[in-house]
């Protein structure tokens, strides 16, 4: 199966990513790149059966053609179909043999199974099945086909066995005045036909259709196909902001049923994203928005006011522009042969730019060559409402994905207050992900790919910000780079959201005491699409925005990170990222407040977390209430961070950097889970060191001067173990410093001496 749908991927992530999450079940968490799924087991593989005959191609065309016939529900299942496409290829081209070829036969299975239920619970298909006893639609029976696609989809059974797929075009425009339409279907089994119908009459007609199994001469059944006339009507659309017609994400979804209408002149980002992702080759131009609650879905970026010949009927429209925004959600009666016209007025619930705070993505991979590219994607940030998205150049041992045109402020673009920037994500290796931000050029070379401390010293005379992906959702060997390189000072700054929010890497240094800034990113077009999930950064009110004030402030560590909620944490005058010294034994006066969109959004949790725990939290099961806050005394000790936590109805989160209370001569740490947590890091220094010496151990042993991946890793080790050895002696300062406070608490305990300020 699939033969036809994926030639073979690069192998991304290869021996260094593990799958958090994929779209097998319909729901993505966290998908970094093209991570590797987990194999089989013995009791999974053992329900393999034998291929079924036409599946691959008959799945291609599904993929293809069959998008616009499905409900929700219906999509889930269709995603389901090209997870399977994507691992079978994972595991075909992996290095392993016989394991693999087993997992690969297994997801092809998977896929198969998929197509089955696609075809029988939610696509419409037409049985004609021609066992004695059985009984077959009457022929007078008129059939309505979707004028979109003209596809007719048709079970066919002339007698008991397996499943099995064809496809066929038929062209109407031919006469059969005494025979009709032969279609080639399979003795035996339930035979699953695909129709691809040319040049459909409008007017009401029928045709004769005659199936035809191997070695039959003639066909062995016969059944007659009246079609029946759409009724048409037409609907007009145009959407506003506060001051002019915007760009903003469109759905189109037929009301009952929920099929989904691709808007005509919806923009068609292909070119620049989905031709490199081979999962998303076929999935046309809409995108699937892996928002929370209600609002999750697939939508279309639209631009212009929109003209569009829909089947008479009541049809649901959303319209969604960021989370700053109100969604618009209508249903709407379109009438045959009439005119149904509508003029959105897109509306605030809140505004954070007049606050001082402005949105980005992190992560965005597209290309971005040419003025075409960049009216593409400047309109997709205005549609979604990001003001600074960061779009990523993507390397890997061998090559660069998403090519841009240039760096630096000649080559951003802008357009009413909305910018992209180019960036890379690169490297992507053993370590795990990197991405350098407001670059001047490229930082790339072969010969150091493992050294991420050149790299960022690199980015950082450039004036650009370094820092670690897949922090969140702890991917791709993230855990790797932010042991190494964090005890070396030169992390500016750790994604901690992409399609959910993930703190558990996150806590684990910053419980040791680092600084670590919070930001956020959707990953498109893998994990999601822009602006699903952003950073906020603080640029402050008065100030004039521009992407160098928001690189600013992301330096410095204002932000929060948010799929909803919009927060605010303050002691005194200080924000998010800044360092507050205690000066006294006094407790400090800290206010947190979260906002949300009534019945979306609106916060169900506000929550003060002190050093990785909720110091305080207060709750409303009021969806409707729009606000929570929050005001505490705290006692700091000898120091801690803080930070603010807050949870919609709808399930969305969000999460500020912290606020650091750093007492002199003390570390703002987690003493009594420190020594633990070091020996975490420790024991991922372990791990990386292994992984090293198994990629030496392959280069040594097998010789293959085509392994790139393991050559790299091999070439680099010796360097790597620098950084690895300097990492280790800072871990163990660390223990140092730590005895040195217990012992210092001990005495003061033992004494009755108050402690040191």
């Amino acid at each position: 199966m699939f033969e036809l749908l994926a030639k073979p991927l690069s192998t991304i992530c290869r021996h260094s990513c593990v799958v958090v999450a994929c779209l097998l079940v319909g729901t993505l968490v966290g998908a970094a790149h093209e991570t590797s799924p987990p194999p089989p087991t013995d009791a999974e593989l053992a329900l393999v059966e034998p291929p079924l005959a036409g599946s691959d191609a008959f799945a291609a065309e599904a993929l293809l053609h069959l998008r616009s016939q499905l409900d929700e529900a219906g999509l889930l299942v269709l995603d389901r179909v090209e997870a399977a496409v994507r691992q079978r290829d994972q595991s075909r081209w992996s290095q392993t043999s016989g394991v693999n070829s087993e997992a690969g036969e297994y997801y092809r299975w998977r896929g198969e199974q998929a197509l089955l239920e696609l075809l029988e619970k939610h696509l419409p298909v037409l049985t004609l099945d021609y066992r004695p006893g059985a009984k077959t639609p009457n022929p007078d029976d008129a059939l309505a086909i979707n004028p979109q696609d003209d596809l007719l989809l048709l079970k066919v059974i002339l007698a008991d066995g397996r499943p099995s797929f064809r496809l066929q075009d038929w062209d109407l425009t031919a006469e059969y005045p005494h025979a009709s339409f032969n279609v080639d279907v399979a003795a035996t089994g339930e035979c699953y036909l695909l129709l691809s119908l040319r040049n459909v009459p409008e007017s009401e007609n029928s045709s004769l259709i005659g199936f035809k199994p191997p070695g039959s001469a003639a066909p062995v059944r016969m059944h007659a196909l009246k079609f029946a006339p759409r009724q048409w009507g037409h609907l007009a659309l145009d959407i506003e902001d506060e001051t002019s017609p915007t760009p903003a994400l469109l759905s189109i979804a037929s009301n009952p049923g929920g099929r989904l209408w691709e808007p005509p002149g919806a923009m068609d980002f292909r070119p620049l994203m989905n031709d490199i992702v081979q999962h998303l080759g076929l999935a046309g131009r809409g995108y699937m928005f892996y928002l929370p609650g209600a609002l999750r879905g697939r939508y279309w970026i639209v631009a212009d006011p929109l003209e569009v010949t829909l089947p008479a009927g009541k049809w649901d429209i959303r319209v969604l522009h960021g989370p700053e925004y109100s969604p618009i959600m209508e249903t709407v009666e379109v009438r045959a042969d009439e005119w149904t016209r509508r003029s959105y007025e897109l509306k605030r619930w809140t505004n954070m730019p007049k606050a001082g705070w402005y949105s980005g993505d992190d992560h965005v991979h597209a290309r971005l060559m040419n003025s075409e590219d960049a009216a593409k994607l400047i309109a997709y940030a205005r549609a979604t409402d990001v003001h600074v998205a960061n779009i990523l150049e993507m390397g890997d041992h061998q090559r660069t994905w998403y090519l841009q045109r240039g760096y630096g402020p000649e080559f951003r673009v802008h357009e009413q207050g909305h910018w992209l920037v180019p960036g890379q994500e690169d490297p992507r290796s053993v370590l795990g992900h990197a991405i350098g931000l407001n670059l001047k050029e490229q930082v790339r070379d072969l010969d150091k790919y493992l050294l991420n401390d050149w790299l960022a010293e690199e980015i950082h005379r450039q004036g650009g910000l370094y820092g670690h992906t897949h922090v969140g959702a702890n991917a791709c060997m993230a855990h790797r780079q932010m042991a190494i390189f964090t005890p070396l000072g030169i992390v500016d700054f750790n994604s901690i959201m992409q399609a959910d929010l993930g703190t558990e890497l996150y806590y684990n240094l910053l419980n040791l005491g680092f600084k670590m800034t919070a930001s956020a990113g959707a990953d498109t077009p893998y994990g999601g699409t822009i602006g699903a999930t952003r950073v906020y950064a603080y640029v402050g009110p008065d100030e004039a925005f521009t992407p160098d004030a928001w690189f600013a402030a992301l330096g410095k560590g204002q932000t929060f990170v948010t799929n909803g909620p919009m927060l605010d944490l303050r002691v005194g005058d200080s924000r998010p990222g800044d360092e507050v010294e205690l000066t006294s034994d006094q407790p400090l006066h800290v206010t947190l407040a979260a906002r949300g969109l009534a019945n979306h959004s609106a916060p169900k949790e506000l929550t003060l977390v002190k050093l990785g725990e909720p110091e305080k939290t207060i709750a409303s099961e009021a969806a409707s209430q729009e606000s929570l806050e929050l005001s505490v005394d705290l006692n700091p000790g000898d120091g801690c961070w803080i930070a603010a936590h807050a949870k919609g109805h709808d399930g969305s989160q969000a999460h500020t950097t912290p606020i650091y209370l750093v007492r002199p001569g003390h570390r703002h740490w987690r003493q009594d889970r420190a020594e633990e947590l070091i020996d975490r890091q420790l024991a991922i220094l372990d791990e990386t060191d292994q992984a090293l010496a198994e990629s030496e151990q392959m280069v040594s042993t097998r010789g293959n001067q085509l392994d790139y991946w393991n050559r790299l890793n091999a070439e680099q080790a010796k360097e790597v173990r620098v950084r690895i050895a300097k990492a280790r002696a800072a871990y163990e300062h660390l223990r140092q410093v730590l005895q040195q406070e217990q012992k210092k608490s001990s005495s003061a305990r033992h004494t009755g001496a108050p402690k040191s300020r």
